[in-house]
């Protein structure tokens, strides 16, 4: 099994790695017809505990937990035939017992996409229970309409059971990534997935404000709790591998780090439209800007949450 999930790794990361090579963009020759976008790398799936699988690509990432009673699957990737097909095929390579049970991390639709699906097929689909009311607001170029709510909800906890002794328990520490998200818990197997409150380095994180009622302090408090937990696998909500206890705590201290960083700022008196811009995170290796952190509304969100006392 570690052969394999070696193999499924490499091959994950050549593919991620090979596909942002072909979509940088050149400046040497503007005048030139562009090169083709290459198509995204395939989704794979690799187990990595006991009847424990992470699902790549399509998207969040996915997490598959097979057991005699029917599976259960975490995030249902992008909404569209074939990123649904793909991951439809992907679990009927390990199991042939049906998905009885879907968990969203969150409300964004490369994670709760195809939630009509499954819904469709019969599987009961949990989610934090501000899901809905986010939906109210939301919109997305990532779908053609807004995803399916959950058709079961919890607010701070629930545990589910797939049998006598296989369950996964679900955990909500308050807003973080969004206001509605979910860490899901395999005590057995030892491992944890964060959705996108973790994701790989070099993704620039990310929590998502307005509507969507996100918090980089929730962020962070989320990611402390999620940390206390006992396992040795987590899962991201984006990138090509499982992550280590001590990655994700060294994630975590870098989360601290910028919001000590942007804190000083603020204090030191920097204006809003300049504070993103005096930020120093070559060190953190992420370059703090563009969609995520750069409108203003998510500055003003920002100076808000961390000037208070």
């Amino acid at each position: 099994m570690k052969t394999q999930f070696a193999a499924a790794l490499a091959l994950t990361t050549l593919l991620m790695a090979s596909s942002a090579f072909a979509q940088a963009e050149s400046s040497a020759a503007p005048a030139a017809p562009a090169a083709p976008r290459a198509p995204p790398p395939p989704m794979t799936i690799m187990e990595v505990k006991p009847n424990l699988y992470f699902i790549v690509g399509g998207g969040g990432n996915s997490e598959l937990l097979v057991t005699p009673n029917g599976a259960l699957l975490v995030d249902t990737k992008n909404l569209n035939d074939k990123d649904y097909g793909d991951l439809m095929m992907l679990i009927g390579s390990v199991t042939k017992e049906p998905v009885k049970v879907v968990v969203d991390t969150h409300h964004h639709a490369d994670h709760s996409g195809n939630n009509e699906k499954f819904i469709a097929a019969g599987a009961k689909v949990i989610g934090q229970e501000n899901m809905p009311k986010i939906f109210e607001h939301y919109t997305t170029r990532l779908a053609p309409h807004t995803p399916a709510s959950p058709t079961t909800l919890y607010k701070k906890f629930l545990r589910v059971r797939m049998g006598r002794h296989t369950d996964a328990r679900l955990y909500h520490f308050g807003p973080g990534h969004t206001g509605a998200d979910t860490i899901v818990y395999f005590g057995k197997q030892k491992a944890i997935a964060f959705g996108d409150l973790l994701v790989e380095d070099p993704t620039v994180p990310n929590y998502d404000s307005g509507n969507a009622q996100g918090s980089l302090l929730g962020l962070q408090h989320s990611l402390a709790e999620g940390l206390k937990l006992r396992w040795d696998v987590a899962f991201p909500g984006h990138g090509g591998k499982p992550l280590t206890h001590a990655e994700v705590a060294a994630y975590k201290a870098k989360i601290d780090t910028l919001i000590s960083r942007i804190q000083a700022s603020i204090a030191a008196g920097t204006p809003k439209d300049k504070l993103i811009e005096s930020l120093d995170t070559a060190d953190l290796g992420w370059k703090i800007g563009g969609q995520f952190w750069a409108p203003p509304e998510r500055v003003d969100a920002l100076v808000a949450e961390l000037s208070k006392k």
